[in-house]
């Protein structure tokens, strides 16, 4: 049987631990997960994950961690994230942490290192850094660094930049429902900005099923002919269905039979969202992936991008 590649897979060492305890920027009613790589290790094992890809599930700057200390605290997270690699490299691999995509030099010295010396299988980014989404045309020399190395783009959803909630947190937590949106935020502008036509080469990976952008697709597509927001770039619809897409949180019946119409052929990745989702949620969204035959398909999907799980 092919390898089963997890790559919505988050990581919590000690110094990350540290800075997220009593953080005023974790959303009020999310429970920070116990982790150890061990852990992580006895989660794969009881469902029959072979492989994980590592990432952080929030941005250094959420840690108040910028300028400098974001690039040592980057440098140090990478290296802890390299080190569980080196150790079982058929098993772990990572998602490099950068610096906030404002600090573009530390960025593009960050890509260098980890791509180039450390065996990074690709980098995260957050869906946006200080009111700016993944488009934007400052970021474009990171997009240049990246697109020249046809890097793996691993984008997870944080509010950083977004409009405040105006409902009781409470009982609307973001993690709830709009860290889906911001996904979805972040990759229409992706594709509205010609981004993601422009730097080709990058596979591109959303996480949580697209967030909402299966389901809003038509619609976007219809509404930007009318405002004139894709000109020149192309069919909306067509550059969307080359995202990547994880289907962690995302094992729902209804979602993945849109999921797997919607994106490309061998475009649909597993992703558990470990320590996150919780070793019951995994194992019943499990059940519905094998159920609709999906297994396949992610197994597709992590082989053009990852192939030495493969080898």
């Amino acid at each position: 049987m092919a390898p089963r590649i997890d790559v919505h897979h988050h990581i919590l060492p000690p110094q990350i631990t540290q800075l997220l305890q009593g953080n005023p920027a974790i959303p009020k009613g999310l429970k920070l997960p116990q982790w150890t790589a061990e852990m992580s290790a006895l989660f794969m094992e009881q469902n029959h994950i072979d492989a994980a890809i590592f990432s952080l599930p929030v941005p250094l700057s959420v840690l108040g961690k910028e300028g400098v200390e974001a690039a040592a605290l980057c440098r140090e997270v990478n290296g802890y994230m390299a080190d569980l690699r080196v150790r079982d490299e058929k098993r772990f691999g990572y998602f490099a942490a950068l610096p906030s995509l404002e600090d573009v030099n530390a960025c593009i010295h960050e890509i260098r290192i980890a791509l180039d010396e450390k065996g990074a299988d690709g980098v995260t980014l957050f869906t946006s850094y200080r009111d700016k989404y993944l488009g934007h045309p400052d970021f474009a020399p990171v997009w240049e660094e990246l697109h020249a190395r046809a890097a793996v783009v691993f984008i997870h959803p944080t509010m950083e930049g977004a409009e405040k909630a105006v409902t009781e947190p409470r009982l609307l937590p973001r993690p709830l429902v709009d860290w889906t949106h911001e996904t979805t935020r972040t990759a229409v502008h992706l594709v509205t900005t010609g981004t993601l036509n422009k730097y080709d080469a990058c596979k591109v990976i959303l996480s949580h099923a697209g967030g909402t952008l299966p389901f809003i697709a038509g619609r976007v597509a219809d509404l930007a002919g009318e405002m004139a927001l894709m000109e020149g770039q192309g069919d909306f619809v067509e550059t969307a269905r080359s995202f990547y897409m994880d289907l962690a949180l995302a094992g729902y019946e209804a979602q993945l039979k849109l999921t797997l119409d919607f994106a490309a052929p061998g475009h649909i990745l597993y992703g558990s969202d470990f320590p996150f989702a919780g070793h019951g949620v995994v194992a019943r969204r499990q059940k519905a992936l094998i159920d609709l035959m999906a297994g396949d398909e992610v197994v597709r999907g992590a082989k053009v991008l990852f192939p030495r799980f493969f080898s």
